[in-house]
């Protein structure tokens, strides 16, 4: 009897251990993962749902993300779009008269604002509106933020996200059945300095 229960405790310890790493993965661990990277380009697809006309619209594109300072969002089809979001949320004046319409801007804007606080760190800033729950581990990671406002309520129910080196999807709903999801792929670390680079014009 001995023997059976100290190979049981065994047993549990190394249970624990090979459990542990999954269970541990919380909110500053994903921190620490997407820290790593000071600079980032990729592609994205994007992915509309309108619900009362049952509908999908889908546009294509690429970004540049450098740490405090922007995310540069350049739509590609089905027309061709440049926003560039700043620290201080708001697209650059160069890129206010866009030529396209300013009816998606504002939820464009949104996805910046949210990718900036994401991929810059700003989880306080986000806590403050939303409830946070993370899943997963280090190699495929998801959180969910669900508004705590009755104002943000009104307009979507949760946003979703996805990743494991990098955030790799983003999916938001709205209140009114409506889901934007946006994701991302070719996703590599690159040097701001080079002058493509910051002028949005590499892929």
């Amino acid at each position: 009897m001995r023997i059976k229960g100290k190979s049981l405790r065994h047993a549990l310890v190394l249970l624990l251990l090979l459990s542990g790493p999954a269970l541990a993965f919380e909110l500053d661990d994903l921190q620490d993962r997407l820290n790593q990277t000071e600079a980032l380009k990729g592609r994205f697809e994007q992915q509309r749902y309108l619900a009362d006309l049952d509908t999908r619209l889908k546009s294509t594109g690429h970004f540049l993300y450098e740490r405090d300072a922007r995310m540069v969002w350049v739509l590609e089809t089905p027309i061709a779009d440049r926003l560039v979001f700043t620290a201080e949320n708001a697209p650059d004046d160069a890129d206010r008269d866009s030529a396209a319409g300013a009816g998606n801007d504002r939820q464009r804007q949104q996805v910046g604002t949210l990718l900036l606080q994401l991929l810059q760190g700003d989880w306080q800033g986000l806590q403050e509106r939303f409830t946070l729950d993370v899943t997963g581990t280090d190699d495929a990671w998801q959180v969910t933020l669900e508004p705590k406002a009755k104002a943000l309520r009104q307009r979507f129910t949760r946003i979703e996200l996805k990743g494991a080196d990098y955030l790799d999807d983003v999916a938001l709903h709205a209140a009114n059945e409506d889901v934007l999801r946006v994701r991302f792929f070719d996703q590599q670390p690159f040097d701001p300095a080079a002058t493509e680079a910051v002028d949005g014009t590499s892929r």
